[in-house]
C-alpha cells in the first residue's frame, strides 16, 4: 500500500531551604495532571495505513518476517528488535504462532537509522515499519497475499544504538496497527510511558528466557555426547 507524497521516507540536591520549601509548596498546589508538564516527551512520527473494513488484530496469531534494514556503520542485534516487536504485539492481544503452525498474519519487519557523517544528531531519524499480510492459504513460512495494514513510526535525536529506540517505536507501532492516520502524524509519548516500559521489560524477559533455553539445549547436547 502506498500513501503517495505523504508517505514517510524513514539529581541534584539544593541546599537553600527557601528554594526547597517553595518547591514543596508548588508541588502541593499542582493538580495531578499538571505534574505531567515536567515529564520529558518524545515526538514520534506515525504514518499508518489500513485496508477498508480491517478490524484491530487482537486475538490473531502472527509470525515475523525480517525485511531489509537500513543501518550503516553499526551491527544491529536483530534478536533485540524481534523481542521488542513480539512483546509490543502481545500487549494489544496478539500472540506469536508456535513453530510449524500457520499464523493468521505474517508481519514483515524493517527498521533503520540515519548514520551518515553529515547528519545532524538532533535530526537523525530511527524508524520501524510493520507490514501485515493475511495468511489465507494457511502457509507456514510466508505468503504472497496483499498487504492489509502498514505502520511506520520514527523518532529523531536518539543517541546511541538503534536498539535503544525500539521499545518506544514498537509500542507506538503496535498501538496504531490496523488503523489509518490518513497522513503523517506527530504524537508525543512521555518518557515514563507505562506502555513503553512494558515493552522494554517484556523484551528483556523474552531474551533472558531464550538465553536460558539455549543454555539448557547446549547442556543437553553435551550430556548426550
Amino acid at each position: 500500500m502506498q500513501r503517495g507524497n505523504n508517505r514517510m521516507t524513514p539529581s541534584r540536591s539544593f541546599l537553600w531551604r527557601p528554594v526547597l520549601g517553595l518547591g514543596v509548596s508548588v508541588a502541593m498546589l499542582l493538580p495531578a495532571g499538571c505534574k505531567d508538564l515536567f515529564v520529558t516527551r518524545q515526538k514520534v512520527l506515525v504514518d499508518a495505513i489500513s485496508a477498508p473494513g480491517i478490524a484491530k488484530p487482537s486475538g490473531q496469531s502472527f509470525r515475523l518476517l525480517a525485511q531489509r534494514t537500513v543501518v550503516a556503520g553499526q551491527q544491529v542485534q536483530s534478536g533485540v528488535v524481534a523481542a521488542c516487536v513480539v512483546t509490543a504485539l502481545t500487549t494489544i492481544g496478539m500472540y506469536e504462532a508456535p513453530g510449524g503452525v500457520p499464523p493468521d498474519l505474517f508481519i514483515e519487519v524493517s527498521y533503520g537509522m540515519d548514520t551518515g557523517g553529515r547528519v545532524d544528531p538532533s535530526t537523525r531519524e530511527s524508524f520501524l515499519k510493520l507490514s501485515a499480510r493475511p495468511n489465507r492459504r494457511h502457509a507456514s513460512e510466508s505468503t504472497k497475499d496483499e498487504e492489509i495494514w502498514d505502520v511506520r513510526v520514527a523518532v529523531a535525536g536518539v543517541a546511541g544504538r538503534l536498539e535503544t529506540a525500539m521499545p518506544l517505536l514498537c509500542s507506538v507501532a503496535a498501538a496504531y496497527a490496523a488503523t489509518d492516520t490518513h497522513t503523517e502524524t506527530t504524537i508525543q509519548v512521555p518518557e515514563n510511558s507505562p506502555a513503553v516500559i512494558a515493552v522494554r521489560e517484556g523484551a528483556i524477559k523474552l531474551l533472558d528466557e531464550k538465553t536460558a533455553g539455549n543454555a539448557r539445549t547446549e547442556a543437553g547436547a553435551t550430556t548426550a555426547k
